[in-house]
């Protein structure tokens, strides 16, 4: 027997956590049609690179709901933490130049649900998922059209640029919580459930009965190292697996 066959990328576990993606029966059935009081939803991605392809397969997703994923090429600041870095500074355009309520999610995204019908209740300045760790992770992020929340953009954008090497999540959970601890913080900060920031094998997860928003983590393929016989990670490959799994769905019209 080959050993290679052995190894095999997914436990019982992660695939008892992968949630269907919806194929368009489902969505016809259930799904909440985009209204005039949706927000835009904003994405960007390093121009020439493979997160091309990830934009074009949010965009799908997004389409078949009702969405548009207003996208932006950035040309590439040199790294993958850099190039997160970019987020703020993106974000703080974005909201300076559109109104009302706005949604960023990472391009390496996809819907499977409209998310504004739950997004519309939050009364924040801004929304983020925070992991079971206290982690803030910046994959989605519901930015509300208040003075408070290009504040807090700003300040975000100011800290990558003075901290280039520190990852943007990091900086941006950094000033959230100076702010919580302050006597009169500045910030409303509500933090989303995990079905907004979905990853498809993590076994940290809580169960969710629904799912809007699933992350598809191209940073695996981003930080891939050379293994032998071009063999590649149990991580990047169920990435891999998983996206065969969802364009087979976008690309059937099912």
């Amino acid at each position: 027997m080959n050993i290679f066959n052995m190894v095999r990328p997914w436990t019982a576990q992660q695939r008892a956590l992968i949630v269907p993606f919806p194929a368009r029966q489902d969505l016809e059935r259930r799904k909440s049609a985009a209204t005039d009081a949706d927000g835009p939803v904003v994405a960007f991605f390093t121009a020439g690179s493979f997160y091309e392809q990830e934009e074009k397969r949010m965009a799908r997703s997004a389409e078949r709901i009702g969405l548009k994923v207003l996208a932006t090429a950035l040309p590439s600041a040199g790294s993958w933490v850099l190039n997160a870095g970019l987020k703020p500074g993106f974000l703080t355009q974005e909201r300076s130049r559109l109104r009302g309520p706005l949604l960023y999610v990472d391009v390496d995204a996809v819907f499977h649900r409209n998310p504004w019908p739950e997004l519309r209740k939050l009364d924040c300045d801004i929304a983020a998922y925070y992991e079971t760790n206290g982690r803030l992770v910046s994959a989605t992020i519901l930015i509300n059209d208040t003075p408070a929340a290009a504040q807090l953009l700003e300040l975000w954008r100011q800290g990558c640029v003075a901290n280039p090497e520190m990852w943007d999540q990091l900086v941006l959970e950094h000033i959230i919580a100076e702010d919580e601890k302050s006597v009169h913080p500045q910030f409303r900060v509500v933090k989303l459930p995990v079905s907004f920031c979905w990853i498809f094998d993590r076994v940290e997860n809580e169960s969710v009965a629904e799912v809007y928003i699933e992350q598809l983590q191209a940073s695996r393929e981003a930080k891939k190292r050379k293994r032998w016989f071009g063999r590649i990670g149990k991580r990047l490959k169920r990435r891999r697996d998983r996206i065969d799994e969802i364009e087979r769905i976008l690309c059937s019209g099912r």
